[in-house]
């Protein structure tokens, strides 16, 4: 298990340098590459949806879309039922430019993958669904994932939790 362990972290390395190379290649910021990403499979979002989904602060993500739409990919319309609030849509530029990404990492998972069995790239997309699932949960839990750094820290460390200390 530790060995898989090991091997998915080097899988989730290589895709954070592989998410550099095709920002780059496209003349973007991975954040402005993942912008693309959101608004390709969950279509027009307001400006704070994408500060939830990508994890950055507002004034980011305005500095962000500016960016975007001096490229040409993407632009800002008025929400349909909100006259308040903006959506940000793809360009045909934009939707072009992230498609052609995705077939790209689509061929290059294939051409890695096309000499194992059938039967085995089966199994092996449930064990990722399952581990996609159960990272996507823990993420979920902010005050769980501080309690257990801080255990595995203490222990590291030689002192012990605070619940053996009181015990």
């Amino acid at each position: 298990m530790e060995r898989l362990a090991e091997q998915l972290r080097a899988v989730i390395v290589a895709t954070d340098e592989y998410r550099r190379g095709m920002a780059s290649a496209l003349g973007v910021g991975v954040h402005e590459a993942a912008t693309l990403g959101e608004l390709l499979h969950q279509g027009p979002l307001p400006p704070s949806a994408l500060v939830k989904r990508l994890g950055i602060a507002s004034a980011s993500v305005t500095a962000l879309l500016d960016r975007l739409e001096l490229a040409g990919l993407t632009r800002r319309e008025r929400h349909p039922s909100d006259r308040r609030s903006v959506l940000v849509v793809l360009t045909p530029a934009g939707r072009a430019a992230i498609e052609a990404m995705f077939a790209i990492f689509s061929d290059d998972v294939y051409t890695s993958l096309r000499r194992s069995e059938p039967e085995h790239v089966r199994e092996f997309t449930v064990v990722l669904t399952k581990v996609a699932q159960a990272l996507r949960d823990r993420a979920g839990q902010p005050a769980e994932i501080v309690a257990a750094l801080n255990e595995r820290v203490r222990a590291a460390d030689g002192t012990r939790p605070d619940a053996e200390r009181s015990g």
